[in-house]
């Protein structure tokens, strides 16, 4: 969960609230599986993300990147498919299907983009699994240390770019810039689920719906509706998320806060 409440933590500084992605993780009673990555980018956006060059791919796609990808999660993942975004589509992106045959190998980030560097540095923000199979089989998910955040966020704001983009944000809002900002940050969201190939007969984890439990599901168009809480996610000092997370939820954004997730399932 580290990475996914730093990026609350870090929205004054992001200009790339313009994407969208997520990840389900299907797990089979065996422990194989299957990482579905979703990536979606508004079109009017993609100049900007390739550096405002002409990118090779209109959905920037780059199947040598995603099998780095596929290498930075795990032994025996590999990279099955790629299906682009509809061409009638206001996004640019894609949807990756990779294959994994043992999860308790398999690692996954927040970020759909993270480098082999990047991963061995920060090693502390993928997810883990353990997992034990028999006539009910047990997935466990390690989530990180979530009691770290007001640490690293205090690192974060000490730095002399988070300062500025602090100090940049509060004159734009100052100026009439606020509902701009709540404008861009709609189209924001990321999420994490898991669904397994069977019947769920204990679990855990805070929101269950069927054979599908959910990591995270941080839609920012549900917390732009709400100016309070909007100020409270996006503001100097956003906190803990504990201080607001019944809030969250009563807006439609969930995120399970626990290191350890477990899902009995057969």
């Amino acid at each position: 969960m580290k990475k996914i409440i730093l990026i609350a933590a870090l929205l004054p500084l992001l200009f790339m609230s313009c994407i969208s992605s997520g990840i389900r993780i299907k797990v089979n009673t065996d422990g194989s599986g299957e990482v579905i990555q979703t990536f979606k980018i508004k079109r009017d956006f993609v100049g900007f993300l390739s550096m405002s060059e002409e990118p090779t791919d209109p959905n920037l796609i780059d199947q040598e990147a995603l099998k780095l990808t596929a290498e930075t999660m795990g032994e025996g993942v590999t990279l099955s498919r790629v299906e682009p975004m509809p061409e009638d589509s206001p996004y640019a992106g894609y949807i990756a299907y990779f294959d994994f045959t043992d999860i308790t190998t398999l690692r996954v980030s927040a970020s759909p983009s993270t480098s082999p560097e990047a991963a061995d540095e920060n090693s502390s923000d993928w997810f883990t699994f353990d997992f034990d199979k028999g006539t009910t089989s047990k997935l466990i998910m390690y989530t990180g240390d979530h009691n770290s955040i007001n640490e690293d966020q205090n690192n974060m704001e000490s730095s002399d770019s988070a300062e500025m983009g602090d100090k940049e944000i509060e004159s734009e809002v100052g100026t009439g810039m606020g509902e701009q900002l709540m404008e861009i940050y709609k189209d924001m969201h990321y999420w994490m689920e898991v669904e397994v190939n069977g019947k769920i007969t204990d679990t855990n984890a805070y929101f269950t719906e069927g054979s599908l439990v959910t990591i995270f599901d941080i839609n920012f168009e549900k917390i732009v509706q709400n100016a309070e809480l909007f100020e409270k996610v996006t503001g100097d000092d956003p906190g803990s998320m504990k201080e607001y997370m019944d809030e969250l939820s009563e807006a439609g954004v969930f995120i399970d806060d626990q290191n350890k997730i477990f899902i009995n399932f057969r």
